[in-house]
Order: C-alpha cells, then sequence, then structure tokens
C-alpha cells in the first residue's frame, strides 16, 4: 500500500495539482509489473537495486530520488500508451 502523505513530505510535493497526478500515476498507471521494469531501467544505467527496494521506495518505507523517478517515468509510460489506446479504440 502506497503511503501517499510519507512521499508527499519525503520528495516535498505541495501543489494539490501535483499531488493529485502523482496519486493517478501511482494508483491508476503504474502495471502491476513494475518492480521488473524499474529494476531493468535502472540496470540499463549500471544502477543496481532489487525488488524489495523498488517497493519500499514507492511505499513511502525508504526514500531514494532516482529509484523514485523511474517509478513515475513508468507509470508515465503506460498512462500514455493506455491514452493512445483509447484514442485508436475510438
Amino acid at each position: 500500500m502506497t503511503n501517499l502523505n510519507k512521499l508527499y513530505k519525503f520528495y516535498d510535493v505541495q501543489d494539490p495539482q501535483e499531488r493529485k497526478a502523482l496519486k493517478d500515476l501511482l494508483t491508476n498507471h503504474l502495471p502491476k509489473e513494475y518492480t521488473a521494469i524499474v529494476i531493468g531501467k535502472l540496470r540499463a544505467n549500471h544502477i543496481e537495486v532489487d525488488s524489495q527496494s523498488v517497493r519500499n521506495t514507492k511505499c513511502g518505507i525508504s526514500k531514494n530520488l532516482i529509484i523514485f523517478n523511474s517509478i513515475i517515468e513508468t507509470a508515465t509510460e503506460y498512462k500514455e500508451l493506455s491514452q493512445k489506446l483509447k484514442d485508436n479504440l475510438k
């Protein structure tokens, strides 16, 4: 379970629109297999992490800006893919 209040404090998210966008990305657009995707992205940049570190960062247990940015990038990519699919189906 993601502790959004803790994430807002960790990463200094003050603006209500930014909070809404962050909540939307983490709850609606992050795929189930996000840990493997994030690990793959970071490994491509020569950064070694494990799935527990990724999950702890997403849940607000630990703070790691590099991992958190990769999680947000993944969610953003999947949001864009979802939007393209919806547009194509119309």
